[in-house]
């Protein structure tokens, strides 16, 4: 997940693991291969994600923060409206740019409570004439996909997989669900399986999400 800078973050104080330290860095943090860059790749599009190398990064194999090559051990971020589709759509990291996007990026820290009430306000043009900002668009929702704008943020899960198990699958969609390249999760075993934040809003007399279920069987049983 690319990362938005965060004053109660402060990224001096998150540390950068060795695999990280020539990457490109603006405010003081890495930013992530998969994110959208101005021609200057200091000047990003915080929270919004390249098409072009995101398909490069899912269907290489590859990290979304560092771009290397994924691994033995990969981890993927998922919500529980990911597990039940059985569709990841955010990329795999190495370990260590895992635990790095887990401090920077506000939504995992658990300090950003909603998403962008506007995500288009960020296609702002740059004053360099030869960037290919000029050409971007906001991109039109498919309606059968739900819209995150301004809603409260979801629980988000930290899950390993062995690098065997890491498959992209293109899923067409349905009557009620919108097409999405992402990560297979279908009958997929976790290595190990974790929550990183809360969700926003209470459940209140809701019935557990399914990842929590997942988790705490886990923990008793060890399955």
């Amino acid at each position: 997940m690319t990362p938005t800078p965060s004053s109660a973050t402060g990224p001096d104080r998150v540390p950068v693991p060795a695999r990280l330290t020539g990457a490109t860095r603006a405010r003081g943090l890495v930013v992530p291969h998969i994110t959208l860059t101005h021609r200057d790749p200091a000047r990003p599009v915080w929270g919004m994600l390249d098409p072009r190398r995101a398909w490069e990064i899912l269907w290489g194999t590859r990290c979304q923060i560092c771009g290397q090559r994924l691994e033995d051990r990969v981890i993927v971020f998922i919500r529980s409206i990911d597990y039940l589709r059985g569709l990841a759509v955010e990329p795999g990291l190495h370990p260590e740019c895992a635990h790095y996007s887990r401090l920077a990026c506000p939504m995992l820290a658990g300090q950003q409570h909603h998403y962008h009430a506007n995500p288009a306000v960020r296609f702002a043009h740059c004053d360099d004439t030869d960037c290919e900002c000029r050409y971007w668009q906001p991109r039109d929702p498919d309606p059968r996909e739900p819209s995150r704008a301004a809603r409260p943020a979801e629980a988000w899960y930290e899950a390993w997989l062995r690098i065997d198990d890491y498959r992209i699958v293109d899923d067409p969609g349905s009557e009620h669900t919108a097409p999405a390249v992402g990560v297979n999760l279908t009958g997929v075993r976790f290595l190990k399986l974790r929550k990183i934040r809360d969700a926003t809003a209470p459940s209140g007399d809701q019935p557990p999400e399914p990842l929590a279920v997942l988790a705490a069987l886990r923990n008793v049983f060890g399955i």
